[in-house]
């Protein structure tokens, strides 16, 4: 009866919170955007605002602060791990294979190298400021790692994750990510936990590890695309949500078994969706999820800064956070540059990585559960974490002065734009990729113009790809789809969808959004063209008059008319066509 007792009050506690963190997601971060405050220091601010050391603290003397604060946040953890996991699908989403293969340079060169290098030099630090040492051990393998979270979080409102800097952070950051593994083994040596002899213990982790990922790999290359399109075929997008929710965490619940990170499975769930042409439909799916459980990741961070003990030792506290800054950059610099990374990007990737991050918090509340160094050396190295993540936005915004500075002393020029990508081909997007979609895309490839094609029967698509056609699955009618195909080099979209009401939206959508896009658009007859070019058709060509004209043109030439006079002639027959139908 007792806990039957306490299940409305539990189940009144649980709604309250889910209430207080769509409230923070859906009203509080969205007005402080508009104060051009960052989404990732507005829940962060949020965090510390009804976190336990915040108005949370005050709920005995005023109860009807319970509502609007979070003093158990054992939930915001859960689901912060939860964001963590959705943002590593999203990158490894992003990728494929063979990127992979492009960056395993970076990937296991520079990211050791830092992580290393990092590591040794804050141990060393820590040493003479009398830590023990494991407890030096242990902050130098923590605060050698960067925040995935944040920092690719900021990259993607930057729109920078595609290009050389945000290619470069990420390459150390997986490999950050995987060094969490050897890092939690040497903290289990030091509580008593892990085996007696580390060096057989790291390697066996290490082993096991490998193994984990490599049958993740071979079996989801074999099973996942058949699952895949059994799922899709079904047109249900609510199957497909479940398999892609269920394929995720899956994958992360298997590394986590074999001693790797949830993120880790996560990402690998999504280096082996990024192999199947249903790559970007997943990604329109999931990119709403992924911000609002990112969102409560940087809320849960926001909680565990302790503003009292800020108050109570403010210099040291931001001493201790420019430190960290300065040494970090002036590690990550020189070691860019050993690889031949330009100065200027070195000086962005060292800036952006220059803070601790989330395993740092994990790696610091394994110290402070096994007393491995005082609690007020803990809740201090826990504040310096917590508070350096939320001032990176403030850090981004001085890489490119620093940018600058590495320009001036390498005497390197600016380049004419920023971070780039390389000059690439000219790009055209077609939307329905049924008869007309497949001849335009034989004549774009004849002509050796690179095309993206787009249709949402999975079968045709899988068919398609099969014959060596560059088409995706998607539905064109989501604007998110097109977001993510477009870039600079896109010259021309043309849409050849059958449905007639489908191609009046997508026309609508594409021209609101890039009204100097040239658009071309497929109609079956000439009723609607006045109508099609209305909606901001650059070019509308319909079947059954291109057919005639070019029964027409085939008449004149074989009339011996002159070319110039054949192409006036047909003009004018289209724009007396035109004006009769509008």
């Amino acid at each position: 009866m007792a806990d039957a007792a306490h299940n409305p009050h539990d189940l009144t506690l649980i709604i309250s919170n889910i209430l207080l963190f769509f409230g923070v997601g859906g009203v509080i971060v969205p007005l402080l955007q508009r104060l051009r405050i960052s989404p990732v220091v507005a829940y962060l601010l949020c965090g510390v605002v009804i976190g336990p050391y915040g108005l949370a603290a005050f709920t005995n003397d005023y109860p009807w602060l319970t509502n609007i604060t979070i003093k158990d946040t054992n939930t915001v953890h859960v689901l912060g791990e939860l964001g963590i996991i959705t943002l590593m699908f999203m990158i490894g989403l992003e990728l494929s294979l063979e990127r992979l293969k492009q960056l395993r340079r970076f990937i296991f060169g520079l990211g050791s190298a830092q992580i290393l290098v990092t590591g040794l030099i804050i141990f060393f630090i820590a040493t003479l400021f009398d830590n023990s040492l494991e407890a030096a051990i242990l902050l130098g393998a923590s605060f050698a790692l960067s925040s995935t979270a944040i920092v690719m979080k900021l990259l993607e409102e930057r729109h920078l994750t595609n290009r050389p800097v945000g290619i470069l952070c990420f390459s150390i950051l997986i490999m950050q990510d995987l060094a969490v593994v050897p890092i939690l083994v040497l903290a289990g040596s030091f509580t008593g936990s892990a085996d007696d002899n580390i060096p057989l213990a790291l390697l066996s982790s290490l082993g096991i590890g490998l193994c984990t990922v490599l049958i993740i790999m071979l079996l989801g290359k074999r099973i996942l695309k058949p699952l895949l399109h059994s799922v899709s075929v079904a047109r249900n997008a609510e199957w497909l949500v479940a398999f892609i929710v269920f394929t995720t965490i899956a994958c992360a619940a298997i590394t986590a078994a074999a001693g790797l990170s949830l993120a880790l499975g996560a990402f690998l769930a999504g280096l082996l969706i990024a192999e199947t042409e249903f790559k970007h439909e997943v990604e329109v799916i999931v990119s709403p999820l992924k911000g609002l459980l990112l969102g409560i990741f940087f809320l849960s961070v926001g909680m565990m800064i302790n503003v009292e003990a800020i108050l109570r030792t403010p210099l040291l506290l931001a001493l201790s956070i420019i430190g960290i800054f300065a040494l970090k950059s002036g590690i990550i610099f020189p070691l860019c540059l050993s690889f031949k990374v330009p100065p200027r990007q070195a000086a962005k990737v060292s800036v952006y990585l220059a803070q601790p991050g989330e395993f740092a918090l994990l790696i610091l509340g394994i110290a402070i559960a096994d007393n491995l160094m005082p609690a007020q050396h803990s809740q201090f190295f826990l504040s310096v974490t917590a508070l350096s993540m939320m001032f990176t936005p403030l850090l981004f915004k001085c890489a490119p002065l620093a940018a600058n500075l590495a320009g001036l002393v390498f005497k390197t020029a600016k380049p004419v734009q920023e971070d780039a990508p390389e000059p690439g081909e000219r790009i055209v997007i077609i939307a329905g990729f049924g008869r007309v979609g497949k001849l335009l895309g034989d004549a774009l490839a004849e002509q050796k113009i690179a095309y993206i094609g787009f249709d949402n029967n999975a079968e045709q698509v899988q068919k398609l790809n099969n014959e060596g056609y560059r088409v995706i699955y998607g539905d064109a009618r989501k604007p998110e789809l097109w977001h993510l195909l477009y870039t600079d080099n896109v010259i021309a979209a043309v849409i050849t969808l059958d449905d007639h009401t489908a191609t009046h939206a997508v026309l609508k959508s594409v021209h609101a959004e890039w009204p100097m896009l040239p658009v071309i658009v497929r109609a079956r007859d000439t009723l609607d063209m006045a109508m099609l070019y209305d909606m901001g058709a650059k070019h509308v060509v319909a079947e059954t008059l291109e057919l005639i004209l070019s029964v027409a043109r085939l008449v004149m030439h074989q009339a011996k008319t002159e070319d110039r006079v054949i192409e006036k002639t047909l003009k004018k027959l289209r724009d007396k066509n035109l004006l009769t139908n509008s």
